[in-house]
């Protein structure tokens, strides 16, 4: 028996599955992952076996008007998302109808969901989904990520629930049609997709105080926790050592939103001058780290569970990995979300007490970045924030999701 992993996307999606792919094989198991190849370095650094599938993540992510105009909208990022998966997938189902067979465990990702859930049809194999957020149905709005559109009228937020559910599920269509006609099982429609999927179970691996469990959740939806990659050495050059020196504070967007333009950089000039504040952030890709102005400095492959506690705070976009990340950091943070599940993260680090309320990303200036630096990290309310980010920092580094992750695949019968 092989857990074959299924992590396509980008870092967020990769490194949590990886990390625990590395795990099950520190256990004895036969694990590995399968995802684009520009990450199997990541995987070898978490003692994952990974198989290499052709793509970019720039791909997905470059820039130029059509793309940023789509961008801007959520219709427009599933539009994006459907044309690299497009191009991504006669690679990726080669490489999976290679590595599954019958009795294998298959652990997926939101995007590869119903594809997991074809080779359980056809190959008699094992699936589960693994989320890092509160996608799974609920009417609790603290567990849910998009709980903004709840409208307090039940049967329609009922409703809402099932079919944000349903469409990310439709997210991975590209992938789900193309395996099935692989696999010679007939074609299913956009309800038929999730509901083939949700006969298996769903695993919420993220940290509950980011996403606190839900009641309402459905019988075969288990929470884990945060599958934090394990902790490895990182020296820093000189410039960076000497930058974190003077208590800098993290600016970045991840790995699919890097500052590329000069627009960009010079948002960051004029937060780091007007707030008083050296900032770092995050070197385009393919570009060497460094200074891109006195106080403002582009790094590239700093782990950010060793980066964050060495920082005075950070501002990010409210990806699932970073978020918890900045939680388990013990230090302030404040978000800029961008989309999708970021507006949710943002509002729950905002209500547990860890930083201010969150800022637009569509009303993000110089200006207005440094006056989020300063009511984090230089105000009357910044010892509050200190407190409660060491508090539960502290709480939250108890936690091991990783092995509680695999805990509940043991109680699902998957390790036998």
């Amino acid at each position: 028996m092989t857990f074959v992993l299924l992590a396509l996307g980008s870092r967020g999606d990769v490194q949590p599955l990886a990390t625990l792919a590395g795990a099950l094989s520190s256990r004895g198991h036969d694990a590995l992952v399968i995802g684009i190849e520009e990450y199997a370095g990541l995987a070898a650094q978490v003692g994952a076996r990974f198989v290499p599938v052709p793509g970019s993540l720039s791909d997905a992510v470059a820039r130029g008007p059509i793309r940023d105009r789509l961008g801007a909208s959520m219709i427009g990022q599933a539009v994006l998302l459907n044309r690299w998966l497009t191009g991504l997938a006669p690679g990726f189902l080669r490489a999976v109808l290679d590595h599954v067979g019958p009795g294998d465990v298959v652990l997926s990702g939101v995007l590869t969901r119903g594809a997991a859930a074809a080779l359980a049809d056809a190959r008699g194999c094992r699936a589960a989904t693994i989320v890092y957020t509160g996608q799974p149905v609920t009417l609790h709005p603290q567990s849910f990520c998009f709980a903004s559109y709840f409208t307090g009228f039940t049967p329609y937020d009922r409703w809402g629930a099932r079919f944000t559910w349903k469409l990310a599920t439709a997210l991975g269509r590209t992938l789900t049609t193309r395996a099935r006609s692989q696999l010679g099982l007939p074609g299913l429609g956009f309800n038929a997709v999730a509901a083939d999927a949700d006969r298996h179970p769903t695993i919420v691996a993220a940290d509950p105080l980011l996403v606190p469990p839900a009641p309402d959740w459905a019988p075969n939806v288990h929470q884990s926790g945060y599958l934090a990659p394990p902790p490895r050495p990182y020296t820093p050059n000189r410039d960076l050592a000497e930058l974190l020196d003077r208590r800098p504070v993290y600016v970045g967007f991840g790995s699919l939103t890097q500052f590329t333009s000069a627009a960009d950089t010079q948002t960051l000039v004029a937060a780091a001058a007007l707030s008083g504040r050296p900032i770092l952030t995050l070197a385009p890709a393919g570009a060497a780290p460094g200074f891109i102005a006195s106080n403002v400095y582009a790094m590239s492959g700093v782990p950010f569970d060793w980066l964050f506690p060495r920082v005075a705070g950070a501002i990010h976009h409210g990806g699932s990995g970073t978020s918890q990340e900045a939680l388990r950091s013990g230090v302030p943070c404040a978000v800029i979300p961008i989309g999708v599940d970021q507006p949710y993260h943002a509002e729950r680090l905002h209500r547990l007490g860890l930083g201010p309320a969150p800022l637009s990303h569509r009303r993000l200036t110089g200006a207005n970045l440094a006056h989020l630096i300063t009511d984090m990290l230089d105000s009357p309310r910044t010892p509050g924030y200190q407190q409660r980010a060491r508090d539960l920092g502290h709480a939250s580094r108890q936690r091991d999701g990783v092995g509680a992750t695999i805990t509940v695949l043991d109680q699902l019968g998957y390790l036998r």
